[in-house]
Parts: C-alpha cells; structure tokens; sequence
C-alpha cells in the first residue's frame, strides 16, 4: 500500500544494536503526512544509503518535485544519485541546527566562548528569527528589530544578519570559515527562504527516534524486531490503537 506525501521530507539516520553488532537506522519521513520508511542497514556507504532512498520514496505516492531536510553534508552525492533515477526529482535543504552545531567546537577549542558569543546569538537569529532569539542580541535587538521592519525573513537574511555578521566577524577565521560555507552552499542553506513549506531542521526524523531512546539502547535479536517495534509504536503514536 503507497504512503500519501506531502513532497516535503526530513532526512536521519541513526546507529542500534543488532545481536551486538553495530547497524544504522534510516529514515525519510514526510514532515506533513508523518508517514516514514525505516530500514536498518549494515553500514553507510553512499551506494546503500541511495539505494535504501530510493526503496523509500517508492513507498510514496511522490510528487514531481521533491524536498528533503538533511543533517549531513556527505548526502549531497548521495541525493544526486538518487536523483539520477526516473520520476525522483529532489532539492535538498541542510539543517540549520547541525550548521551550528558543526562551527561551535572551533570556537572551544581556541578558547574563544566569551569572544564568540555574541556571534553566535547572531548566527541564532539568522537562521531562527523569533522573539527569545531577538531577546538574546541584548543591545543589538533594537537595531535589528528597526532594520528589520517591513522585511521579510529573505531580506532580513540577506540585508541585516548577513552583513552584520560579516562586517563585526569576518575578520576571524572561524567565523570566516562558516561564512564561506553558507555562501558557497547557499542554495542548500536558505531553500527554505525561497519555500516555506521546507523543514529548516531536520528535528522530525530525530524525534523518530529520540522519543523511544530506551528502545535505541536495546540489543535486539533481529533487525525485523526493532522494526516491528518501531513501527507499532509509532502506529500507537499516530492513533492510539
């Protein structure tokens, strides 16, 4: 039986215990209908990961353009090869968390929290511009918020937190270096400015599986366990029966 999608998909993968030995968990699921395929595969190597994808999305009902919400940067190759394939046509979007997450070790280990804190609050309101985030620019939030009027979230992008961040960091090499990478990956960081209906994290296909964390930390007999573990859960989940 196909899956009804919405086009829209987040994107994760994650290790469990099969018999003791070390497998990955992967997951596309559709951020609108919440219907997902899970397999478990023996390791990551771009041809598994593009031919599980490609069994995946066969399972939906897809339309001619796809979305896709990813945490990696190896996936890029691996969503090219899937898009090699009849009737799949995917544009990728990179989760914004994990961009920030990947840059904030470089500021530890040269010892520069207390220097790079505020560069990071800004980066924080780049990419999720809200209210707690504006709170946090302390005495940058009022600027920001009078530069930001009648803006929308593309221009506030692009006219304010960009050049700001540029012009008050450019010069160090860390943030240099993150703001090298979201030029020169522009189309996969800010997708979602140009669609809103893109998953700007890839949150829903962790909660997949941070939601029965005590079941990741079992030692399963059998691949097909975890999975019919997996599934009548979140069938649970999704209906209460």
């Amino acid at each position: 039986m196909m899956m009804a999608s919405s086009g829209y998909f987040v994107y994760d993968e994650q290790y469990a215990h099969i018999d003791g030995i070390e497998k990955y968990r992967a997951l596309p699921r559709d951020a609108g209908a919440g219907n997902f395929a899970e397999e478990i595969l023996d390791d990551l190597r771009e041809d598994m990961l593009a031919g599980f994808i490609v069994r995946a999305l066969s399972r939906f009902t897809i339309p001619e353009e796809i979305f896709i919400t990813t945490d990696g940067y190896h996936y890029e190759s691996v969503m090219e090869i899937v898009s090699s394939h009849p009737g799949i046509l995917i544009r990728g979007q990179r989760c914004l968390f994990h961009i920030e997450k990947d840059f904030a070790p470089g500021i530890k280990d040269a010892g520069m929290e207390e220097h790079m804190d505020m560069a990071k609050t800004l980066v924080r309101y780049m990419f999720f511009p809200n209210g707690t985030n504006l709170y946090r620019q302390g005495k940058n939030s009022e600027p920001i918020t009078k530069n930001a009027e009648g803006r929308s979230e593309n221009g506030i992008v692009d006219k304010i937190m960009l050049d700001k961040i540029h012009s008050l960091y450019g010069e160090d090499k860390i943030m240099a270096g993150l703001l090298s990478f979201v030029t020169k990956h522009r189309k996969e960081v800010f997708l979602y400015l140009s669609n809103p209906e893109v998953e700007k994290t890839s949150d829903k296909a962790e909660q997949h599986f941070s939601i029965q964390s005590w079941l990741l930390k079992q030692r399963f007999k059998t691949k097909e366990g975890l999975l019919r573990t997996s599934y009548w859960y979140h069938k649970y989940l999704s209906t209460g029966s």
